[in-house]
């Protein structure tokens, strides 16, 4: 299997094709990210598309500092809070779920509960600012560690921490006001 550095030398060197390989190797990451960001499918495919060809026509600037990854997400971001920034937030029925999806039989009653409470927790989401969505899905949704959230949003790593503890305070703040006590649903 070959590196990203081989995979970008062949591109620059004309060989148009091998940017498939790389679009196969990163493009779920950017989606899931970009979808999490958006909370809209469509809009999140279409994102992933321009961020691709944005990475492609720029690809002569990938100086190697960093991973392709992280440039890649780099880009990936900025495109999405560029977007984010000239839409408002509406209603969507493909929202962002974050309590865990468990796979049980529930009574009509349970399962509306559980409905209820995804809805509430996607609402407060979408009242949080980019920079706390975002870190919160480099966390929950990718899992990645704080040195690699940090390296992503330019920050230093104490800085990565901190952002998240507000977003979960704030979160936790906004969820207490709207339901009068559910506080702790992120990991």
């Amino acid at each position: 299997m070959q590196t990203d550095r081989e995979i970008i030398e062949r591109i620059l060197q004309g060989d148009t094709e091998a940017y498939r390989d790389l679009i196969q190797r990163y493009q779920h990451m950017i989606f899931v990210f970009i979808y999490k960001m958006v909370n809209n499918h469509s809009d999140a495919e279409d994102l992933t598309q321009e961020v691709f060809v944005k990475a492609y026509e720029k690809l002569s600037t990938y100086r190697g500092d960093s991973q392709f990854s992280t440039w890649l997400h780099t880009l990936a971001r900025n495109r999405t809070i560029d977007f984010i920034r000239r839409r408002k937030f509406h209603d969507s029925d493909e929202q962002l779920v974050y309590v865990a999806s468990q796979v049980r039989d529930e009574s009509p009653q349970e399962s509306l509960l559980v409905k209820e409470r995804k809805r509430e927790i996607e609402t407060a989401f979408a009242q949080l600012s980019d920079s706390y969505r975002e870190v919160i899905v480099l966390r929950c949704t990718h899992e990645y560690p704080f040195d690699k959230i940090a390296s992503l949003l330019g920050v230093a790593e104490s800085t990565a921490r901190v952002r998240y503890l507000r977003a979960r305070q704030e979160l936790a703040k906004i969820l207490h006001h709207s339901e009068g006590g559910l506080v702790h649903e992120l990991p």
